[in-house]
């Protein structure tokens, strides 16, 4: 068996969390070997940056570095392929992202981004996009076998952040993310919380209308106008006009969510809910005459994510955790991102998350330059985030994150991997957030492979 094989394995042990065997370093630094030379030969960019420097094997995790790509090379691709419709274009800029011919399927008719995303899907790429607030979406290509091995990954961490609690479909659950669309995590959403958490029919998403990339990609277009002089006022009714109609939507959906939240806060009830939702939720109820501690003790609140920008006074936590009566065994979350396959689940008894074994953590210098885990496996480092996602097929799954932590690297309490004691974003820190040199030096190597 391949050190890959092997690694894939550990996504059905009963707890791969702690299952992993004794020798997990060595283990995932010969499936880094493999997946290099495997992509190597697949991707002319990671080929070129390899020769570039001077990297013609993975000795150590230190080699990894310099071939690292940052999140924002999954948006690299000249805006004016998506303003102007040229799909096809769009296509030849994947292919220089993903092992699996893109650019021989048939892009004539394609109006928008999502029906980009659906012809692909015929063909076999199973892309997902990041939220595209910023107007720009990241694409991410993923095989069918990527997706399957996603969906058990994810719904191990799902369980494993509901630890030591087990779901017992025994309760009504109201998420707050729509179960089908763009986003990755819509599907392993789904298929936890309808096959583990409640019964037939008890599991209610916001919104059964899918999430689209289109949406945030004309909000985008249309700043970019209106800060160029150059937006049509009939193109801005029309935008106003289509924004108004979904606001209205989904401002109805929300007000029926909450009817039923209301009917049935007597109920023991789950929430899967980012902070901004949960605290919309409190508000909602308390205006209803909802006293804190008047909800179901045994509720259970499954966070994620930040605030995404959203104003929240400064003790929303407390709030929240107030009105819940929340305890810890009642109150689960996780580190991830979509860029990483699963999830690193909350345990409060660690005051940390655990990272799966099939993500191998790579704590970094500020800059994203110099290696800083400890050569002997032991003790905590801070740093910048890097990891390199072993489970991933259609991509390199080396990756440069935005993020400050705290890593363990000494496992704790049958856990096979390090644990990420504590997590901030660099933007928004006081020190501030710097340009990643990495992250031009790919997107030149990208440009310079689509040659337009």
């Amino acid at each position: 068996m391949s050190a890959i094989d092997e690694i894939k394995s550990l996504v059905g042990k009963p707890d791969p969390y702690r299952d992993a065997p004794s020798y997990l370093r060595d283990l995932q630094l010969e499936a880094v070997r493999e997946r290099f030379f495997e992509k190597r030969s697949q991707l002319k960019i990671v080929d070129r940056r390899a020769s570039d420097a001077g990297i013609e094997e993975i000795h150590t995790l230190d080699d990894l570095v310099s071939l690292l790509f940052v999140h924002t090379n999954y948006k690299s691709y000249p805006e004016s392929f998506v303003d102007k419709g040229q799909w096809a274009n769009m296509s030849l800029w994947l292919q220089t992202l993903t092992s699996a011919p893109v650019t021989k399927v048939k892009m004539d008719g394609v109006k928008d981004a999502d029906e980009w995303l659906n012809r692909l899907r015929g063909a076999g790429h199973e892309l997902f996009a990041s939220s595209g607030t910023s107007g720009k979406c990241s694409f991410l290509d993923q095989t069918p076998a990527d997706v399957t091995l996603a969906l058990k990954a994810y719904e191990q961490g799902f369980l494993a952040q509901w630890a030591p609690l087990k779901p017992q479909r025994d309760r009504t659950s109201f998420v707050f993310f729509p179960p089908t669309g763009v986003h990755r995590l819509c599907g392993p959403n789904h298929h936890f919380w309808t096959n583990f958490v409640s019964p037939a029919g008890e599991a209610h998403f916001v919104s059964d209308e899918p999430l689209l990339a289109a949406p945030g990609i004309r909000a985008g277009q249309l700043r970019r106008a209106l800060a160029a002089g150059t937006a049509m006022p009939d193109e801005i009714a029309a935008f106003e006009a289509e924004n108004a109609t979904r606001a209205q939507k989904m401002d109805a959906a929300v007000a029926d969510f909450m009817d039923q939240i209301y009917e049935n806060r007597h109920n023991p009830l789950a929430f899967g809910v980012m902070w901004p939702q949960a605290f919309q939720v409190v508000q909602t109820m308390r205006a209803r005459g909802v006293k804190d501690g008047d909800m179901h003790p045994d509720t259970v609140l499954c966070m994620g994510g930040g605030v995404k920008g959203v104003k929240l006074p400064d003790d929303y936590k407390e709030q929240i955790y107030s009105f819940f009566g929340l305890k810890s065994d009642r109150y689960f979350n996780s580190y991830a991102m979509v860029e990483m396959t699963g999830l690193s689940p909350l345990r409060h008894d660690l005051n940390a998350y655990a990272i799966p074994p099939w993500i191998v953590p790579l704590v970094l210098d500020k800059t994203g330059e110099k290696l800083l885990n400890p050569e002997d496996g032991k003790g905590q480092v801070e740093g910048r985030m890097a990891l390199f996602d072993l489970l991933t097929d259609a991509r390199w799954g080396g990756l440069i994150s935005g993020d400050k932590v705290v890593v363990d690297f000494d496992s704790a309490d049958g856990f096979s991997g390090p644990l990420v004691r504590s997590i901030a974003r660099y933007q928004d820190l006081e020190e501030g957030e710097d340009k990643l040199t990495c992250a031009g030096t790919i997107d030149s190597y990208v440009r310079g492979a689509i040659n337009l």
